[in-house]
Formats: structure tokens, C-alpha cells, sequence
């Protein structure tokens, strides 16, 4: 006897097919990170960065010591992105190569990192009574 699902349309499997019957293509998007105004030293000077929460709608961005908060930004047009490749032959020349093309930023801001009080404040100003045990 089948089970009966609870939604509509819908049906319980024992297993699913073999892997052949299920496409997968991974879809690449590139988005470029705007710092806006940093110290100079910075980015030359940072060898790691950890990146946080790049798919909500606040991502965080650490460089050295430095915190970044960030917030998503379509582009009215589209941004070409180009990589760098050696040329040996000609030292004075640069080379470079079309990777691809967005339409996305994420704008950062510089944020102090704090960490969170014990206690909170309610919105007059006054703190929470204690409880007693």
C-alpha cells in the first residue's frame, strides 16, 4: 500500500533513478568588491581574507585586521573582467584576458567589530531587572 503524501502532486519514492537522469550545471556569477577608500598598504600587505555570508544580504569581509561590512549592488550596465598573464617575452608589456562579465557589486564599508554586551538595554534606556534565583 502506498502512503499517501500530504502535498498535492506530489509523491513518496523508496530511491531515486540512476545519476544520468539528473542534470547538473553549475552556474559561475562573478561579482566584484568594492572597498571603496582603504589604506594604501592594505590590500598589498594582506596575504589571506575571509569572506562571510556571501550569498545573504550583508556579507563581511576581513583583511589583516581590518572588518568590512558589505551590501549587494546591481550595476545599471555590465563590468568586464580581465586577468593578468605573464608575457616573458616583452617585459614592458602587459597581457590580458577576458574572464567574464557581471552586473553585481558588493560595496564594503569599514566596520569596528565589537562584541555583544551581557546586558541589553530596552528601547527607553532602562536595563533588564535581573531575576532572582
Amino acid at each position: 500500500m502506498a502512503i499517501a503524501s500530504p502535498f498535492t502532486g506530489y509523491r513518496q519514492v523508496d530511491s531515486f533513478g540512476p545519476d544520468e537522469e539528473y542534470v547538473s550545471e553549475d552556474d559561475v556569477f562573478y561579482v566584484t568588491l568594492d572597498l571603496g577608500t582603504v589604506e594604501p598598504t592594505l590590500l598589498p600587505s594582506s596575504s589571506t581574507y575571509r569572506l562571510v555570508g556571501l550569498d545573504t544580504p550583508t556579507p563581511f569581509l576581513q583583511l589583516s585586521g581590518s572588518f568590512f561590512r558589505g551590501r549587494h549592488d546591481t550595476l545599471l550596465g555590465s563590468e568586464l573582467l580581465f586577468a593578468e598573464e605573464n608575457n616573458d617575452s616583452e617585459r614592458n608589456t602587459r597581457s590580458l584576458t577576458h574572464v567574464g562579465v557581471t552586473e553585481r557589486r558588493i560595496l564594503f564599508k569599514e566596520v569596528q567589530i565589537r562584541e555583544k554586551s551581557r546586558e541589553r538595554l530596552y528601547e527607553d534606556g532602562n536595563t533588564p531587572a535581573r531575576q532572582c534565583s
